[in-house]
């Protein structure tokens, strides 16, 4: 779905994120949070996956409609140049790196491992073809690519020697992704958390991850990209 919104497209940056508003009643009650695929121009991009009452009722906007937004919110991703960088993502999770790769591939070496339950839901691959320097594919029934979990195929990324690993998919993948030991050093590790979230910004603490050294990070203000070697999956 494309949004028509000249200021924040103007001022988002890859790794942020929407609050959509998505009845004029109060049910639901709180806003959903989105992530921001893409920007074109004034406008926003969302990619969503018919989960629950929410996002049927965003699917059933029609063009011309008003959508409620608060954004762009979250902490940007910091801009680098002249560094390899993976994405790794899991379905619908694929969603938010698109942003990132469109805006990083220009100074950087970009490298997409990307999975799903088939082939059918590897979407946007086209695009990602524009801006990767090389796509590696895994689905669990063998439809295409490597037949497993795409994290299986980060056990040779030593090969690339990537700078930053910049993951986004299930709960699961993301466990999973901070407990390989990678024979690389200094590799940064990140991840796009998705949790329940209550204001967006801030106050009511009903995003909040468990830090390894004690407290505390929010996802909505603190994220949602957070370091995987800082936090509690």
């Amino acid at each position: 779905m494309w949004l028509e919104s000249s200021e924040i497209a103007r001022l988002a940056k890859p790794g942020q994120f929407l609050q959509a508003q998505v009845s004029d009643s109060i049910e639901p009650f709180l806003c959903r949070p989105i992530s921001i695929a893409d920007i074109k121009a004034n406008q926003i991009r969302i990619i969503y996956r018919i989960r629950g009452k929410g996002t049927e009722l965003l699917k059933q906007k029609k063009p011309g409609e008003t959508l409620h937004l608060l954004g762009p919110l979250g902490t940007p991703i910091s801009h680098v140049n002249n560094k390899k960088i993976i994405l790794c993502a899991g379905g619908v999770g694929i969603a938010p790196l698109l942003f990132l790769a469109k805006r990083f591939s220009k100074n950087n070496k970009v490298y997409l491992y990307f999975g799903a339950k088939n082939k059918s839901e590897l979407i946007l691959l086209d695009e990602f073809k524009k801006c990767c320097d090389k796509i590696f594919l895994a689905t669990e029934d063998g439809s295409i690519g490597y037949k497993g979990y795409v994290t299986d195929l980060l056990t040779n990324i030593s090969k690339i020697e990537p700078d930053i690993l910049y993951a986004a998919g299930p709960l699961r993948m993301l466990q999973k992704i901070s407990n390989l030991k990678f024979k690389i050093s200094n590799l940064k590790l990140f991840g796009f958390l998705e949790e329940r979230m209550g204001c967006g910004c801030g106050i009511c603490f009903g995003c909040a991850v468990k830090k390894k050294d004690g407290g505390y990070l929010r996802v909505c203000t603190d994220g949602p990209v957070i370091d995987l070697n800082q936090i509690i999956l």
